[in-house]
């Protein structure tokens, strides 16, 4: 799995030149919010992507996710997924005589000889033989593997955080002191 770390060059020169003009302290909560506030917007980016990379529902991909948010001690954002794979019930599943139809992906498809099974909490099943059992799940798109292709990488690397400038926005609402 790849892991994808964005350093701000100029943003930490910038960081280091505040710590002395205004105090550790209040340096680190200026960039802190800063990067939570930008932050915040870039995974809002990359959610909207997955949407429409995967066709799943904004809630299944919101509980797929999970964001870490910077802090006083840890000066970082991170959008971390869960390996969580989504099964075809998440996909608006609809019962046929030659199988299943559902929606993976973005685009309606055909499941040949699948079933759906109301009393295992709608899951579309397959046959694994040519008996009654064994059967298994069907299975969709991966959150985690997904974010990291395409659409939502795009979304992630096009994503232009201007974490400075919402960085030097806090410090002079702190200096005038609105914001403590």
């Amino acid at each position: 799995m790849n892991v994808i770390i964005r350093d701000l060059d100029k943003t930490r020169i910038h960081y280091e030149a505040a710590l002395h003009r205004v105090g550790e302290k209040k340096a680190n909560k200026a960039f802190g919010r800063a990067l939570n506030s930008e932050g915040q917007k870039v995974a809002t980016k990359v959610k909207r992507a997955l949407r429409k990379q995967t066709g799943a529902k904004l809630g299944d991909i919101t509980r797929a996710l999970r964001i870490e948010r910077a802090s006083v001690g840890n000066m970082r954002f991170m959008i971390i997924a869960k390996d969580d794979v989504l099964t075809l019930k998440h996909f608006n599943p609809k019962q046929f005589g030659y199988g299943v139809r559902a929606n993976p992906w973005g685009r309606s498809q055909r499941f040949p000889h699948a079933f759906i099974v109301p009393k295992l909490n709608n899951n579309v099943f397959i046959r694994k033989t040519s008996k009654r059992f064994p059967i298994r799940v069907m299975y969709g798109p991966s959150i985690p593997k997904e974010l990291l292709k395409f659409a939502s990488r795009q979304a992630f690397e096009q994503a232009q955080p201007n974490v400075l400038k919402e960085a030097t926005r806090q410090l002079d609402l702190m200096r005038a002191g609105t914001l403590k």
